[in-house]
């Protein structure tokens, strides 16, 4: 479908950002000068209490003003590619993005240079909002460096950047797959697809085909994978971290603690509730060599259902409505006011997001098609505009912003508690299975996969942070030694398997995956509270932002993610589940 083929109540509207060209035209030329005037201010932020307070209201102005120019245009471009004015406007937005992060450098250093002043001027009621701001930039102070080695290292880390852009500019070839006598092509979309195929043979030469090529260059995917931790082991090193690990949970506010914590849960208390999953999946498919290549099978066939769009609305309002009358006027506004771009069409990009700014709507880009997937995508993104929403509401533009830490919180909230309705008002047994069933292989997804890469990444940061020698043959060994941990007996782990963290690009984000676990876990105790009748808390998180640390928001709304009790909690949620997925299957199997 062409987008001028869309009904247009089913596209976004993005007037809430520039009502035409020429708004976007002035705005680029204003940021523009504002740029100007603020680099003019060098060496005199710190000169009173007024120039200060001024210089950071100015710059928090020109970077709203930036924002909107920028998510602007990259949205247009999103849903327009071939637009020449989308693209126009996107070069220049990006542009001018690139020039403020060099020409604003000065900003921080400057600060921290006046420390001792602007501490006054913090007690001062003028200067209230700028507290935590200040107090997460002095708190860096014990890792920053003079000038010129800032500088240096600036220079440095492109060059450790350099791993990455190659692992992302990578492209393999694969062998076909047959299927049916017919040769169809594969690559890492294809490849899942495959996977799902009820041939073993097809899943069988699928699984092969793949890792054989990262096989093929599996010493060049061990050096990019060395080289990349080799960058950050050095950033954390000159700046005077014990480890890169300390040194990327530090943006977090948190330490080692809590990251060891979730790793302990996932591959250690809880692991043999994942080995009963894959046993209890091998009994459910009735296949007698269950291999890595088959547990990508669906243990519930996907229901024939269909929702339109105005379905998925009047669902999703009966499913969030625990959240609050408000809550679900916002969701009508979204559908009503278009928020939401629905409909796949030529050019537009695939997937979906929750984006935007804090003067515009928080917008929601989706590709619908009816599905289940489709409604539970969409209870999803809503989930990211909600808290955009009551951020940016509650917050000005500065302290606005939350943390990656929290953000997969709000949007998993919805999803449970969308299924959890779902499960609620449906006694179609095999309805309600391919619910579980969905629930149970995001849980495992989440929760203990990522515990898994998160336990590879420490040790490929430790063996060099102890200068251990490594090698492609260091690097796929560990691989086989945890997926065995992982799938347990009931799974038979194939010599290929060795190359499967080749592929993983999250082992390039700098100890990311955790979050994953962390914000899955974190919200199914929120939703426990929800459905107990209590959801103030949740509520009052939603309002956050970045007002205060991402540990602090979750610690205030009663969530103590360092606590045993909330990973206690998602893991006998997952037992719950499964256990109720087993009942159910044995009560299909009497009724044959």
């Amino acid at each position: 479908m062409n987008r001028n083929e869309a009904d247009k109540k089913y596209t976004w509207d993005l007037s809430s950002l520039f009502k035409d060209q020429s708004s976007f035209d002035a705005q680029l030329e204003r940021s523009k000068q504002q740029l100007q005037e603020l680099c003019q201010r060098k060496g005199h932020i710190a000169d009173s209490v007024d120039t200060y307070a001024a210089f950071l209201n100015d710059q928090e102005t020109f970077e709203r003003g930036l924002e909107n120019l920028y998510v602007y245009a990259k949205m247009s471009t999103d849903v327009e590619p071939k637009d020449m004015q989308n693209q126009q406007n996107f070069a220049q937005a990006a542009n001018l993005l690139q020039q403020a992060q060099l020409d604003l450098t000065f900003v921080s250093l400057e600060l921290i240079h006046h420390e001792k002043e602007i501490k006054e001027y913090l007690k001062e009621d003028c200067c209230k909002d700028f507290r935590y701001p200040m107090e997460e930039l002095f708190r860096t102070i014990p890792h920053r460096l003079d000038d010129q080695m800032e500088s240096f290292l600036s220079e440095v880390n492109e060059i450790a950047s350099i791993p990455n852009e190659t692992y992302q500019s990578i492209r393999l070839t694969f062998d076909d797959v047959e299927v049916n006598g017919k040769k169809e092509f594969l690559n890492g979309a294809t490849y899942h697809d495959f996977l799902r195929n009820p041939d073993v043979q097809v899943r069988k030469q699928a699984f092969e085909h793949y890792f054989k090529e990262y096989g093929n260059l599996e010493n060049a995917f061990a050096n990019l994978l060395i080289g990349n931790a080799k960058g950050q082991v050095l950033n954390a090193k000159t700046r005077h971290f014990d480890s890169a690990l300390q040194a990327s949970l530090f943006q977090d506010g948190v330490d080692e603690t809590l990251y060891n914590k979730i790793l302990m849960m996932a591959n250690e208390k809880y692991i043999d509730y994942l080995h009963a999953f894959f046993a209890m999946k091998k009994r459910v498919l009735g296949i007698e060599e269950f291999h890595e290549y088959d547990i990508a099978l669906d243990l519930e066939p996907a229901c024939d259902v269909h929702y339109s769009i105005e379905e998925c609305r009047s669902i999703l309002k009966q499913a969030l409505s625990v959240l609050g009358d408000d809550y679900v006027s916002l969701l009508d506004q979204a559908f009503t006011q278009r928020w939401i771009d629905f409909y796949p069409s030529k050019d537009k990009r695939t997937g979906a997001y929750s984006w935007g700014t804090y003067d515009s709507n928080p917008y929601i880009l989706t590709n619908f098609t009816g599905s289940y997937d489709s409604l539970s995508t969409l209870a999803h993104e809503l989930g990211h505009s909600m808290h955009s929403y009551y951020s940016n509401h509650h917050n000005r533009p500065m302290l606005a912003g939350y943390q990656i830490f929290v953000a997969e919180v709000a949007s998993t909230v919805n999803e449970i508690l969308l299924n959890t309705y779902l499960l609620k008002t449906n006694n179609d047994p095999s309805y309600r299975r391919y619910i579980l069933s969905n629930l149970m292989e995001e849980f495992v997804g989440t929760c203990y996969r990522q515990p898994m890469f998160a336990q590879f990444e420490k040790d490929l940061h430790a063996w060099i942070e102890e200068r251990k020698p490594i090698s492609s043959k260091t690097i796929t060994d560990r691989c086989l030694e945890l997926n065995k941990a992982y799938f347990g007996d009931a799974v038979i782990v194939d010599d290929l398997q060795k190359y499967g963290f080749y592929y993983v690009p999250h082992f390039y984000y700098n100890f990311y995956v955790y979050k994953y676990t962390l914000g899955m876990s974190v919200a199914i105790s929120f939703v426990k509270d929800i459905l107990d009748g209590h959801p103030e808390a949740y509520r009052q998180f939603l309002t956050k932002g970045g007002s205060e640390s991402p540990v602090d928001e979750l610690k205030n709304a009663g969530i103590d993610p360092l606590k045993d009790e909330v990973y206690d909690n998602a893991f006998t949620f997952f037992k719950e589940i499964m256990d109720e997925f087993e009942s159910l299957t044995e009560q299909k199997q009497k009724q044959q």
